[in-house]
């Protein structure tokens, strides 16, 4: 016969799995919901519930008070701990935490628990890197430090400049706070290559010796290790450690016993953990029955490897510290901040640290002969090598983006305040900052409303919003070809939770159609790490708002729902009910943005400002900022404005492809090129024009305009333009002879103007502008025509309605322009008369700038 187990003794023997299959340390909750256990077991709520208090009356389940109630196997936490737990209830998740935290716990025998300690913050927490590069490095130091029972002996690995030192001392300090050693034990550094040319002398500083144990020893002496005993012996550059030296350790290593150099028969006990340092590789230096009583070796990075904010931390600390030496704050600038960040730095943290030193002493004596006020570090302080590290901008750009650099403050250091981290003021860290990313909808939504937009309104913004969040932090885990750069990301996110995510979001794509991209999800893997990190330290976001969310947006929150279940299955995590509400948020915006999609439109011309000028009229007549220019003169290389195109195709491409409105040249093969690199469609016209950039720009807004649409609709205009037809378009309800161009511009006239008949504004303003650059002798272009007319006829329209521009100092324009100005009144003598007004001079004083400055000279004085 088989045995079936009862309700309550699966539930507990779930329980136990769970339990035992904890890693502390993970971003998992410690503790187990009762609806969780319900869907492994199959059982009912209720009854898992039920059950669960059984066993705490029993004292066989911990349980943990709160929103959720959380359960754990009482043994399992024993048998990992090998301590007996007295306490059962917990009246809260801090306490339960609080309990863990404690130095002492209700022990059988009178060793120490091991696996509690990884919940105290101890230096190797706090070492620059250690939730990052180092993050597995500092894992294994602790499990040696606490490893029963008194530790196991260190191997650190790394180049020069790389922070050995620094770490061995964090191991130390961390032993201490962890009750490993008393407050007062040792940390005894000796570095092997100070005595590497004497072996017998290295030997009697580290081992001690006997009187007349060699010529000059006239007494006995105590060694590196007796100074050592009860603490920590640091053995720095241990490779330059002879073979006899070596093997003298091996009895200490082993047995704890040693002898001083000279005794043959007494030994010496001594509890000595060893840590020790190479910068070579260990297999080429080291006797390998050396390295065998060395169970641990951590290998440290170069400075190049490791993150850049990893090395910003290391940056802030060190002029921190200059200011604190000095007394005096060091203000440096945002540029030579970026250059430290970047420059090639062959001797790691090291030299570094180093550099920075003598940065300030630079900068102090500027200081001291200027007497200022602060100690300046400019650009200009840094030596040449330094400076060049802004040449590796773009070779950085992932990470930097990820940072995204605050480019408009200097940063100050003040040694008499407590230290910050300058990343919280000069460097954002995106994905961090943004752990409020859902958030973020919905406080916009909020603050939307309360400006009484309409719903509308609001869905747009939003949606606006959304696409820039995706511009700027996904574009910095996108490699030079555009794909998703998954290595670039797994610095920042775990790969567990990346697969999570994945997971979640594979169970929802058919429902979002094409809006779950590798970007997307990518960008909730982000989220998710932080969410996680925010949960592990007890903070979480709610919104009060949830009902009224839950109901406007039904569809979305079905599918949020289901990303919550999912990636709770896979991370073992109960993630709170809010992040419903903010997935919902998030999912609507995704759908709202996808539908607001337009056309880019890049205008790429020769010369020095031609591209430029026909965007920004584009862009005026329209009020909007949708156009963008690229510049080429004539001495420009291709490969610049190449890949000037290739950044702004990617910046302003929202999904549907960019058109490119070019004059000549190799400018043509831009798009088909932009297309290869980038996967964004494109479409190019080889002829560009104001009118047609003015044209384009108005079509590509449109919400229903395809690309290849709006490619054949432009080209249609600009084929008419070029020979000089007239298409028959009579919406306005026009003369349809109008030249093409002219009736272009009444009909963007009809939508800018209030009450102004734009076919009469045009023919009066034309004929004034034609009178004013005969009298100047200036040439008429269609141009100086577009920002004459439109800025003119809003003017009457102002005049009439008594609400004219002042002019900051028209009398010193009437005195540099007096003859234009003189001409430019006269000339408009004829539109007060048609439309009935008397124009002020500091209305006229625009006009004046407009002639002036598209001429570029003072032309009449």
């Amino acid at each position: 016969m088989f045995n079936v187990l009862s309700r309550k003794d699966r539930i507990y023997q779930k329980l136990r799995e769970l339990t035992l299959s904890l890693q502390f340390g993970d971003n998992d909750k410690i503790g187990f919901e009762a609806i969780y256990i319900s869907k492994l077991t199959g059982i009912d709520r209720a009854n898992v519930s039920r059950e669960l208090n059984k066993l705490v009356k029993e004292r066989k389940a911990i349980k943990i008070k709160g929103k959720p109630v959380l359960y754990l196997d009482k043994e399992s936490l024993e048998k990992k701990w090998n301590c007996h737990i007295t306490k059962i209830v917990f009246e809260n998740y801090e306490e339960f935490i609080s309990f863990l935290r404690e130095p002492v716990l209700s022990c059988k025998g009178t060793q120490k628990s091991d696996n509690r300690n990884i919940f105290l913050n101890t230096a190797l927490d706090n070492i620059i890197g250690a939730e990052e590069s180092l993050k597995e490095q500092v894992e294994k130091a602790k499990a040696a430090i606490l490893y029963p029972p008194n530790g196991l002996h260190t191997l650190i690995v790394g180049p020069t400049g790389a922070g050995k030192s620094t770490f061995a001392e964090a191991m130390y300090k961390s032993a201490i706070q962890l009750g490993v050693f008393p407050d007062n034990a040792p940390f005894v550094i000796f570095n092997c290559a100070d005595y590497a040319e004497n072996p017998q002398l290295l030997l009697s500083q580290l081992f001690g010796y006997v009187k007349g144990a060699f010529t000059g020893a006239v007494a006995e002496k105590k060694g590196i290790i007796d100074e050592a005993d009860g603490g920590v012996l640091f053995l720095d550059e241990v490779h330059r450690l002879s073979s006899e030296g070596q093997e003298m350790l091996f009895t200490l290593i082993d047995k704890g016993i040693y002898r001083r150099l000279g005794e043959s028969s007494t030994t010496r006990k001594a509890k000595v953990l060893i840590i020790a340092a190479t910068t070579e590789d260990p297999r080429s230096v080291l006797l390998s029955t050396f390295l065998r009583r060395i169970p641990v070796f951590i290998q440290l990075p170069d400075l190049e490897s490791r993150t850049l904010r990893e090395r910003l931390a290391f940056i802030s600390q060190f002029f921190w510290e200059e200011a604190k030496r000095l007394g005096i704050p060091i203000k440096v600038s945002k540029e030579a901040m970026k250059a430290l960040l970047l420059y090639e730095c062959p001797g790691n943290v090291g030299q570094l640290k180093s550099d920075i030193q003598l940065i300030c002493a630079r900068a102090f004596l500027e200081y001291m002969a200027l007497k200022k006020e602060v100690v300046e570090v400019k650009l200009s302080t840094l030596a040449k090598n330094i400076q060049e590290g802004l040449f590796r901008i773009k070779e950085k750009r992932n990470e930097l983006s990820l940072l995204e650099v605050n480019l408009h403050e200097d940063i100050v250091f003040e040694g008499d305040k407590e230290f910050i981290d300058v990343k919280d003021t000069f460097l954002v860290d995106n994905y961090k900052t943004r752990d409020d990313f859902y958030e973020a909808i919905v406080n916009s939504w909020e603050r939307y409303e309360k400006e009484g937009l309409t719903v509308q309104e609001i869905r747009e913004k939003i949606g606006k919003e959304m696409k820039e969040y995706f511009r700027r932090i996904l574009h910095s885990i996108e490699d030079e070809n555009e794909t998703v750069n998954r290595e670039v990301l797994l610095k920042f996110v775990s790969p567990n939770i990346l697969e999570a995510v994945e997971y979640a979001m594979a169970g929802i794509k058919e429902k979002l159609e094409n809006l779950i991209t590798p970007k997307v999800v990518y960008a909730i893997a982000l989220h998710v790490s932080t969410l996680l990190e925010r949960i592990k330290m007890g903070r979480v976001i709610s919104y009060p708002s949830q009902k009224n969310i839950t109901q406007e947006f039904q569809f979305e929150y079905n599918i949020a729902k289901k990303v919550k279940e999912r990636l709770e299955e896979k991370l073992y995590v109960r993630l709170p009910e809010s992040e419903i509400v903010f997935l919902t948020m998030f999912f609507h915006a995704l759908r709202i943005g996808k539908r607001y999609e337009t056309i880019g439109v890049l205008v790429i011309a020769h010369g020095d400002s031609a591209a430029t000028t026909m965007a920004n009229v584009a862009n005026t007549l329209l009020g909007v900022d949708h156009a963008k220019a690229i510049d080429m003169p004539l001495k420009e290389k291709v490969e610049v404005v190449l890949d000037k195109a290739v950044k702004i195709a990617r910046e302003t491409d929202t999904g549907k492809g960019v058109l490119l409105l070019v004059d000549m040249g190799s400018l043509a093969t831009f798009g088909e090129i932009i297309t290869q690199r980038t996967g964004i469609p494109t479409k190019t016209i080889e002829m560009v024009s104001t009118p047609l950039v003015i044209e384009a720009t108005r079509k590509a807004l449109m919400p229903d305009m395809t690309l290849d649409k709006l490619f054949t609709e432009v080209t249609t205009l600009g084929l008419a333009l070029m020979k000089n037809k007239d298409l028959k378009i009579d919406r306005s309800g026009f003369d349809l002879n109008i030249p093409f161009f002219k009736k272009n511009l009444i009909n963007i006239l009809e939508k800018t103007l209030t009450f102004l008949n734009p076919y009469k504004a045009y023919e009066v303003l034309e004929k004034v502008l034609n009178e004013i650059l005969l009298d100047i002798n200036g040439n008429y272009d269609d141009e100086v025509l577009v920002k004459f007319l439109f800025h003119c006829s809003c003017m009457i329209e102002r005049v009439i309605q008594n609400q004219s521009l002042p002019y900051g100092d028209l009398d010193f324009l009437k005195k540099i322009h007096h003859k234009l100005f003189l001409v430019i009144k006269k000339h408009f003598e004829v539109v007060e008369e048609v439309f009935g007004i008397n124009i002020p001079d500091s209305e006229l004083a625009y006009v004046v700038e407009i002639i002036s400055t598209h001429f570029n000279t003072l032309l009449v004085k």
